[in-house]
């Protein structure tokens, strides 16, 4: 078997643990834990906890502030820009996004941008936030290295930059879009190659800008959807790149990340209970749609995501042999115990 069932609130205490160890306050640990897991739980586990050991071997080699003093550089009614101190992009992202928040109750619509930050996760944590207190809720980010190319190129150009949208709808789990720029994130090709599994042909290039399925041949990407993949991924870096006061992902060489993040009330547009009514009724329509042969059923975005979670809460979470291996050489590094049983 490749996989090991782990249960979800032992793993969310070891990654709790590990942060502890490796420097983080106990507070930012548990909430390091708390969306690392969260992501695993609804099986995005290349954003989840098997980045959790790369993340903290760049604490332990003094590339990252394990104890960053985040501080809001200027703000005003519906904005706020906020420097994460060089430390883990998740903890200023999270401050960032409650901060939109805060301010969006108020004056209907508010963004927030971090820089000087590392990698934040998964893109969707953070618009999950603000669908969870009646919002629309938007992130992304302009991670640190070019690796997708223009449609037609042969070298990377623009980062692949992730986007979510979360939209609340009602008693159901949000709507969530989370989808990187690129062809594929490459937490996914790492997932592929992971299984052993092939690489969709058309996600990689090489260096003379053809399609290859080797990714040993290969650090470029294509980008989604040929032209709009491109200009989604050169758009997101701007927005959460020179906006926010740090650079386009093309002038980087290994500088820390910007991300980027946007709350919607609802009730300043509409009535909540109104808009939630006509999602409803429009999604009971996407559910009963018709499908081509040999599919169940129609999906709303995030949805198969949303039914990982709901199952491996209560079951616990199928976690590949090698990721957990690598969680396992950090916690020996750490002088932590593993608590599953290989």
């Amino acid at each position: 078997m490749q996989e090991i069932v782990v249960d979800a609130t032992q793993l969310h205490n070891f990654a709790q643990t590990l942060c502890e160890k490796a420097g983080l306050r106990p507070e930012d640990a548990e909430q390091m834990a708390e969306l690392q897991v969260q992501t695993d739980l609804r099986g995005v586990h290349s954003h989840g906890t098997r980045a959790l050991p790369g993340y903290l071997n760049l604490v332990l080699e003094g590339k990252m502030n394990p104890k960053p003093d985040l501080r809001i550089v200027t703000e005003g009614p519906s904005f706020a820009v906020v420097d994460g101190d060089n430390g883990m992009g998740h903890l200023a992202s999270t401050f960032a996004m409650q901060i939109a928040i805060a301010k969006a109750k108020t004056n209907g619509v508010a963004a927030a941008g971090v820089r000087n930050a590392g990698h934040f996760g998964a893109a969707g944590c953070y618009s999950i936030m603000a669908a969870s207190e009646q919002l629309i809720g938007f992130s992304t980010t302009n991670t640190g290295r070019v690796s997708v190319a223009a449609p037609g190129g042969a070298e990377a150009v623009v980062a692949n930059n992730a986007m979510s949208y979360a939209l609340p709808t009602g008693e159901r789990h949000p709507i969530v879009l989370d989808m990187a720029c690129g062809a594929s994130a490459w937490g996914k090709i790492g997932t592929l190659r992971m299984y052993g599994e092939p690489i969709p042909h058309g996600w990689l290039l090489d260096d003379k800008g053809q399609p290859t399925d080797d990714p040993g041949n290969s650090r470029l990407l294509a980008p989604a959807a040929g032209p709009r993949g491109y200009g989604l991924a050169l758009v997101m870096g701007i927005l959460a790149g020179p906006l926010c006061g740090g650079l386009m992902a093309s002038s980087k060489d290994n500088d820390p990340s910007e991300h980027f993040f946007m709350a919607i009330n609802i009730a300043s547009f509409t009535d909540y209970d109104t808009y939630v009514a006509e999602l409803q009724q429009g999604i009971d329509k996407i559910h009963t749609s018709k499908t081509a042969e040999g599919v169940e059923q129609a999906f709303l975005p995030g949805e198969i995501e949303w039914n990982n979670y709901d199952k491996w809460r209560e079951s616990g979470i199928p976690i590949h042999r090698d990721h957990l291996q690598s969680l396992a050489d950090i916690a020996d590094r750490l002088n932590v115990a593993i608590f599953w049983k290989w």
